[in-house]
């Protein structure tokens, strides 16, 4: 005779953030600060000159020298935001407990003022849309948080209305 343990209810879910999203964040800032060097590096050594005239008879050396000078002044900053907006999406952690639910530094949003659950793009894309009072929306997505199926079965099962699959 063996002791099966009881499966119990968790007390609370954590959920932190998924990889992907913060890693075509970082793929396109490798993108952007790769081409703002390449273009500053091809500025600082001379290639592009400025045009002999500002016309439409040398916009091919206009434009050489005008993207070779002007876009590492847009790119490079545009990719170290691209890096932070990366590692602010990995840093970013959902948790639901007995209190209610909400991400880490924020307020939670408690489960008694929560007025409806849209879980019609639920199956097929992974998505929950949790509205509350004051018509805000907390949108719930698989791709974006880790431990998404149990979170939605906590979610169901601390909320006071039942989820809508209708759009």
């Amino acid at each position: 005779m063996t002791d099966t343990p009881e499966k119990t209810a968790p007390t609370s879910v954590t959920c932190p953030a998924a990889k992907d999203p913060a890693v075509r964040k970082f793929i396109m800032a490798g993108m952007l600060v790769g081409v703002g060097i390449y273009c500053w590096i091809d500025a600082s050594l001379g290639k592009y000159p400025p045009p002999e005239a500002w016309d439409f008879a040398h916009i091919n050396e206009a434009a050489g020298h005008a993207l070779n000078h002007w876009t590492p002044w847009i790119a490079i900053p545009a990719g170290a935001l691209m890096g932070l907006l990366g590692v602010r999406a990995l840093r970013r952690v959902l948790t639901a407990d007995a209190e209610g639910m909400g991400y880490k530094g924020a307020d939670k949003l408690p489960w008694d003022k929560i007025t409806a659950l849209d879980a019609s793009r639920l199956k097929g894309k992974g998505i929950l849309k949790v509205e509350y009072e004051g018509g805000e929306k907390l949108v719930l997505d698989s791709w974006k948080l880790r431990n998404f199926r149990e979170l939605v079965g906590f979610v169901e099962a601390h909320s006071p209305v039942a989820p809508t699959t209708q759009t």
